[in-house]
């Protein structure tokens, strides 16, 4: 597909902040309700808590934790602006909740600062992650507990991948906005190792770039390529919407989830539970 402009991580975010939860189909809300579990299993969740969602986007995660019934001290930060301002409408009738703009690498809380604290989809945009999980270690009680997620497979970027293929087989292949390493567990494993956090528990999970139809669910890929095909032509992007719908009517599957059933494309989670590890946070 055509090249595009590099945006950072902020700007990428802030320009898709209006429409984020509708164009990734639940995917990451389905995540971090699966990664919010596990947490609370190991330290629950309470209104006595103070919990740090970073790079929270147009706040999921503070919403999931809200909508369970308690009422704690949340802090929601994020690099992208235009994110934060939905996440401060969103909670404005929430004292507890203290939205921010705030780069994950420089996170301006005390050291030992949170009981919890929840990183869904982030540390892979941070521009540099080993700060950013060094960070997390720091700002997190001795007894506290993070979760940090990311992907282990993608499929609906394959699918564009070989949209493309089919449209313009001569142009240079699509690319993910993050680095493949990302896929990997061992690489994120390693990162929050090396930032002074002990992982006590990993686990994958499937979740679905859902919708009420297949077609729905093309549309969607369709609108994230979109930007990508900006300069081709109209009859190459009525073809693209066409070999979209092809290949997703075949690849969608049924789902269940807690906001409803669907049809939508697989995509595997990673999730990773860690506590600081004994002895000394590595410095930023």
């Amino acid at each position: 597909m055509s090249s595009t402009p590099n945006l950072t991580a902020a700007e990428h975010f802030s320009k898709s902040a209006e429409n984020y939860e509708a164009t990734t189909g639940g995917a990451p809300r389905e995540l971090a309700q699966h990664a919010i579990s596990l947490l609370a299993g190991l330290k629950p969740l309470t209104s006595e808590s103070k919990i740090l969602d970073n790079a929270c986007g147009t706040g999921i995660v503070t919403d999931i934790i809200l909508q369970s019934g308690i009422q704690p001290e949340i802090h929601a930060v994020d690099c992208a602006e235009n994110m934060v301002n939905i996440a401060r409408g969103r909670f404005s009738s929430h004292p507890n909740v203290h939205p921010a703009v705030m780069t994950g690498e420089e996170l301006s809380f005390p050291d030992d600062t949170f009981t919890h604290s929840i990183t869904n989809l982030g540390i892979m945009f941070f521009t540099d992650a080993d700060k950013g999980a060094r960070e997390i270690a720091r700002t997190l009680h001795p007894d506290g507990v993070a979760v940090v997620t990311g992907w282990a497979m993608r499929g609906p970027f394959k699918i564009v991948q070989e949209v493309q293929a089919q449209v313009r087989p001569d142009d240079t292949p699509f690319k993910r906005p993050v680095s493949d390493i990302w896929l990997d567990p061992e690489h994120t494993k390693a990162v929050l190792s090396g930032a002074g956090l002990d992982v006590h528990a990993s686990t994958t999970v499937d979740v679905h770039m859902g919708g009420e139809t297949a077609d729905g669910v093309a549309d969607l890929l369709t609108k994230f390529a979109s930007k990508t095909i900006v300069s081709w032509s109209e009859e190459e992007k009525e073809k693209v919407a066409e070999v979209m719908k092809k290949i997703v009517r075949e690849r969608a599957v049924p789902f269940t989830r807690s906001s409803g059933s669907g049809v939508g494309l697989k995509l595997t989670g990673s999730i990773f539970v860690a506590r600081r590890a004994s002895g000394r946070v590595p410095a930023k």
